[in-house]
């Protein structure tokens, strides 16, 4: 059981020190907008076109949970992109309003 415990710990630890920093969601973000936004210009969907081009001019949303993270382009409320990333890795995907 101790050993268990010991793990767990050491893991925690191991997370919380390779959470994903702001930048590393950056370009992963933007370059999942850019896809996006070339799939509704082959669709001629003009509203998420703009949608998209205008999420591309703002700052996204940084949230740190300590061990994993998360990642909102424009914002967490209206996000187009969503990113979420633990030890090192990051993952962005479409959302409903892209």
């Amino acid at each position: 059981m101790i050993r268990v415990l010991i793990a767990l710990i050491v893991l925690g630890v191991a997370a919380f020190f390779t959470n994903p920093k702001p930048d590393a969601y950056e370009t992963k973000a933007r370059d999942t907008l850019q896809a996006a936004t070339q799939e509704d210009l082959g669709q001629l969907d003009v509203g998420g076109v703009i949608g998209n081009a205008a999420a591309q001019l703002s700052d996204g949303e940084y949230e740190n949970f300590f061990v994993a993270s998360r990642y909102s382009l424009p914002t967490a409320a209206d996000a187009r992109v969503q990113c979420y990333g633990a030890f090192t890795f990051v993952n962005c995907s479409r959302t409903a309003a892209s």
